[in-house]
């Protein structure tokens, strides 16, 4: 056999692999069963269509696993039962915000914080989801509490500058983005407020 017959027959073979990845990549999964790509079980779009109750996306017995919404029922009730018991605080406050339910999720961050007043990250959370819940003047109120604590906080100075802005107070947030741009200028956040600064 020449080394051109060898080259015509592997080109061949190639092309019949082209040719069959193209079709069954292609072809779509039965609307009951699984996607392709997805392992045995695992819910495909169609799935979690038909299950979801709440169009917010929150979290419900029919689009969450048991075990995770057994899991936070029972760290409510603990939290709930032993007032002065931090342990479960933080991990529930951030559970129920990434799970969408924000307003449930602030008494948990803000009992968190009357036990540990210092905590600059559990106020960072606190303040963002008075932010998402259009409470901009609790958050603003946590934000200038952490830059009272860590004046130097590019991050702090640039949440501060944001919501001014979203207040409707350019000046102030120019004066906070500039103040940022002025303590930590080769920072991300005060890119960040230079970019924000030409929006205003």
């Amino acid at each position: 056999m020449s080394i051109k017959q060898i080259y015509i027959i592997i080109g061949s073979i190639l092309v019949i692999a082209v040719v069959a990845v193209a079709y069954f990549s292609n072809s779509t999964p039965t609307p009951d069963g699984p996607a392709a790509g997805l392992p045995p079980g695992h819910p495909d779009v169609s799935q979690m269509d038909k299950g979801a109750a709440d169009p917010t996306g929150a979290p419900s017995a029919s689009n969450v696993r048991k075990d995770f919404m057994h899991e936070m029922e029972m760290m409510q009730k603990h939290a709930d039962e032993n007032p002065n018991d931090t342990t479960d605080l933080l991990k529930l406050g951030q559970m129920l915000y990434f799970s969408h339910k924000i307003k449930e999720a602030v008494p948990y961050y803000e009992r968190y914080l009357k036990a540990a007043p210092k905590n600059t990250d559990v106020m960072f959370d606190l303040a963002l989801a008075y932010y998402d819940l259009q409470k901009t003047d609790q958050a603003l109120e946590i934000t200038q509490r952490i830059l009272r604590l860590e004046p130097k906080n590019s991050k702090a100075m640039y949440n501060l500058g944001a919501i001014y802005a979203t207040q409707g107070n350019k000046a102030e947030a120019k004066k906070t983005w500039q103040k940022l741009l002025d303590t930590a200028p080769d920072s991300e956040d005060a890119g960040r407020a230079k970019e924000s600064m030409k929006q205003l």
